[in-house]
């Protein structure tokens, strides 16, 4: 006997025949298959009655559904008729198709009803996902503070998507109450998860509109206590038939500011959040009495309280349109950073521009209307007797392509004369992009042969066709048939006219780009700004990247060593007198007055001069200045070095005409003969400050007591010792002669 025919013994229990009736479901006349006849002999008995009970489970839910929404029905939704236009709202409302299990659709509803018999003005937003308007916006904030550097954070929050919720399930813009954010739970009990969950998505939602406002007055020139934007934060709860708090206590958040702009209270008090519950959303007139009670008379009151201290919200109409417009854009991908080479004039004299003009532009590239309305098309034919705008329109289509779709293959076939002008504009992008590296540009129209190198076949890839190649627009479709995605710009308006029935067959669409001119020429270019904002910047590649916590760490220091007779003898080292250093008290805080530090790299003078002419402005207290060790170690000519060390010196005044800059010396090496060159480069530097005294009014910072152990062979970076006393150098410069006004000259 086998295992198998011994398992019902082996059990121990007794089964009723319900119990195994679907085992015996087979009669000894029927015929079967021998391998199912032997699977279902395998089968133990209680796994069909487990079977048995799941479909009984399964039955009793659809019972419970159909319990819970009587107007559907099991064995009739799928035969519907369809809903006559004569109905009325509340009969539309009833109407038993669709049948929506969630409730966030209710509360959209319930605002879309309020504003079309009321008239309030409202933006509905509903499943908002603003993650790429929250990075969009981080790069503007950055670009404004962190100059050149914000390139490598444009590609961290551009380039990278946040796998983090970042979804509000409502918001609605009111051009008179502001934002309101709504959080929306479908279930009858607003427990402790849900409520810390609701707590976190709002603070989130709100941090992002509200750090968009507050860009958006500093523009406009408003102060942050006088312009905010009136953020409200709601939680819906369409199936909780009770306030969760009662005695009318609402919840609380902890947050930055109040809810109103113009409060009075404490910046770090609690902000409230009022709830929508199921009796608000039964009907129109509970609704209208729900918007009554939370949102106008606590809004009036505020905008009443305002009024009476004389200090209303600036942040009116026209800013919520600016915001309007800037969230739209961004949602829509219509905006597109582009890098271009040159830049048009700005408000600066002639002598000023020589030295202001950026060497990285990046401009704000809005999508011309004919052109975003088929970029996401797979086949169109492109009609232009513009070669300039064939090409930017190439430029730009391409850059699109790979930035929303990174996996996406882009191969561009054109003339010999226009592969430059590609390769120049993709050169530059990658300077801000990354993820360029599927593009391939060809010169050789065979290259799209099926039985070429490349395959036409690959779903992946989208084809683009300059108006510029050796070949007719009718070689070019005969090649194109068997493509999938592919772009063809022309200027042949008679040929595309004969390939009419073609096109049609291959569902090609036509676009003429040279429609619509003046409505296309309404949107300029605009070159977004960028500029360094810090309270120390430092000019060098003497720090590494990896030391920038071990500079904050070692400017929290009050004490440093006292190097007042250095600089007493005129700049000479004195080994006697810096073996007896004693320590000297700083008469600043440090810590609050180097808050921010931040720096600008480049090796050499040269590119220290590139990196310096990127920024349109320069906001820094105190500049510092270590460079040349990188040309000195390349060239060893002191007088060229030296005569570079002041012209970018000179182009440091000129940004920055009101800093303290302190002019680092160069460090000595092991090498006697190098030390030479490196004297005879100190000493220019010293007298190039005081003979400079009246007109730039640097000073120049002393660095003979650091070893030569104290900073690599080449003396480009600091070691992590060197650079303690190196920043307590620092310190005691910003102490001797800028707080205590010491003179060095």
């Amino acid at each position: 006997m086998s295992a198998v025919e011994l398992q019902p013994e082996m059990s121990g229990q007794i089964m009723t025949p319900n119990d195994v009736k679907p085992v015996l479901q087979n009669q000894p006349g029927q015929t079967e298959p021998v391998q199912n006849q032997d699977s279902k002999s395998q089968q133990h008995p209680l796994h069909q009655y487990d079977l048995t009970i799941m479909q009984k489970f399964y039955d009793l839910c659809l019972a419970k559904f159909n319990e819970q929404n009587p107007k559907w029905k099991p064995n009739e939704w799928m035969h519907m008729n369809p809903m006559p236009a004569h109905l009325s709202w509340e009969q539309k409302y009833e109407w038993p198709n669709p049948t929506c299990l969630s409730q966030k659709q209710r509360v959209y509803e319930a605002f879309a009803r309020l504003a079309r018999e009321s008239g309030e003005p409202m933006i509905l937003l509903p499943n908002f996902e603003y993650g790429d308007l929250m990075n969009f916006d981080r790069f503007l904030q950055s670009m404004r503070q962190d100059g050149i550097n914000s390139i490598g954070k444009y590609k961290h929050f551009l380039n990278s998507k946040d796998m983090r919720k970042t979804e509000c399930d409502l918001v609605v813009i009111h051009p008179r109450y502001g934002v309101l954010l709504f959080e929306v739970k479908d279930c009858d009990h607003f427990d402790v998860k849900r409520r810390s969950s609701a707590k976190t998505h709002l603070n989130q939602a709100r941090s992002c509109f509200d750090s968009i406002a507050r860009f958006i007055a500093e523009v406009k020139g408003f102060q942050l206590s006088e312009c905010r934007l009136p953020i409200s934060e709601f939680v819906a709860l369409p199936n909780v038939t009770e306030c969760p708090f009662s005695n009318n206590q609402n919840m609380t958040v902890k947050g930055d500011h109040n809810t109103s702009a113009s409060s009075t209270t404490s910046s770090r008090s609690s902000r409230q959040v009022n709830f929508l519950i199921k009796k608000d959303l039964e009907n129109s007139a509970e609704f209208a009495k729900w918007w009554t009670r939370s949102v106008i008379e606590p809004k009036t009151q505020q905008f009443q309280l305002a009024e009476a201290a004389n200090k209303p919200n600036k942040f009116d109409v026209n800013l919520m349109n600016l915001m309007v417009g800037f969230i739209n854009n961004v949602k829509n991908n219509s905006i597109l950073p582009v890098v271009y080479a040159q830049t048009e004039d700005f408000a600066l004299s002639q002598e000023a521009k020589e030295h202001f003009q950026p060497a990285l532009n990046i401009h704000a590239e809005f999508f011309k209307p004919t052109h975003e309305k088929c970029r996401s098309w797979s086949k169109v034919v492109l009609l232009s007797k513009d070669t300039e705008k064939i090409r930017r329109t190439i430029c730009l289509q391409t850059l699109w392509l790979l930035l929303n779709d990174s996996q996406k293959k882009i191969s561009v076939v054109c003339s010999e004369l226009n592969k430059p002008y590609y390769e120049e504009f993709f050169a530059r992008q990658r300077k801000v992009y990354n993820s360029l590296n599927n593009l391939r540009i060809y010169t050789n129209f065979h290259s799209c042969d099926s039985n070429g190198q490349h395959t036409i076949k690959n779903n992946g890839e989208v084809w683009i066709f300059d108006s510029a190649i050796n070949g007719s627009l009718r070689e070019v479709f005969e090649r194109v048939k068997e493509m999938k995605s592919y772009w063809i710009f022309t200027e042949q308006e008679d040929l595309v006219a004969q390939l009419n029935t073609e096109m049609t067959n291959l569902d090609v669409n036509l676009v003429k780009l040279d429609n619509e001119v003046k409505q296309e020429e309404f949107m300029p270019l605009i070159k977004f700004p960028m500029r360094v904002k810090c309270d120390l910047l430092v000019v060098s590649d003497l720090i590494s990247y990896q030391q920038t916590n071990l500079v904050n760490k070692f400017v929290k220091s009050n004490t440093v060593l006292n190097q007042a007779m250095n600089y007493q003898n005129n700049g000479q080292y004195d080994r006697y007198h810096s073996q007896q250093q004693q320590l000297h008290q700083l008469k600043f805080n440090p810590t609050k007055k180097f808050r921010s530090i931040k720096f600008i790299r480049g090796g050499s003078i040269d590119n220290l001069r590139t990196q310096l002419k990127m920024h349109d402005s320069i906001v820094a207290p105190v500049v510092l200045v270590h460079v040349g060790d990188e040309d000195l170690f390349k060239t060893r000519d002191s007088t060229k070095t030296h005569e570079h060390i002041k012209e970018l010196t000179t182009l440091i005044r000129e940004y920055l005409p009101n800093s303290f800059v302190i002019l680092s010396t160069l460090m000595r090496r092991r090498s006697r003969s190098e030390n030479g060159i490196i004297n005879d480069v100190n000493k220019g530097l010293i007298n190039f400050c005081r003979q400079t005294k009246s007109e730039l009014n640097c000073f120049y910072m002393l660095n003979n007591h650091l070893e030569p152990n104290f900073h690599t062979q080449e003396g480009r970076q600091l070691t992590n010792k060197g650079l303690r006393v190196y920043i307590d150098n620092v310190l005691f410069a910003v102490d001797y002669f800028l707080v205590r006004n010491n003179k060095q000259h």
